[in-house]
């Protein structure tokens, strides 16, 4: 959400969205890892990490994957596979989606604040 160059630009991104975060808590948000898990939760992802294997800088690439995959409504299709972000944005919420249980069960991890705290499916603390 907060990326604003490109591809890799978590830099720039970061600079750009991290003043946000107090606004979204002052807004009712739980901003993990600072905050208990609530209904409206602020989290950290790679989305890459939650797409799987594809080379989605290739538009027939992310095609396939989204039929083979079949988690998205075949008439959704060409709009999901139409760049990157949409791809990546419909996979990393359906994957959310399918693990709300354990996001909603996720709490302050303190000692994760600065770094580490960038969930994905089976998160729990330990090294970074």
């Amino acid at each position: 959400m907060f990326q604003i160059a490109g591809p890799g630009a978590v830099g720039t991104g970061s600079v750009r969205g991290i003043p946000l975060l107090p606004k979204l808590r002052d807004a009712g948000f739980a901003i993990w890892p600072f905050d208990n898990a609530s209904q409206t939760l602020v989290v950290e992802i790679y989305p890459r990490v939650l797409t799987g294997a594809v080379v989605k800088s290739d538009a027939a690439a992310r095609r396939i994957y989204l039929t083979r995959d079949g988690r998205v409504p075949e008439d959704l299709i060409d709009e999901v596979a139409s760049e990157e972000d949409p791809f990546e944005a419909a996979l990393s919420a359906l994957v959310m989606a399918e693990h709300v249980d354990e996001l909603l069960a996720l709490r302050a991890e303190p000692e994760y604040a600065l770094e580490c705290a960038i969930w994905r499916p089976g998160w729990h603390p330990g090294p970074c």
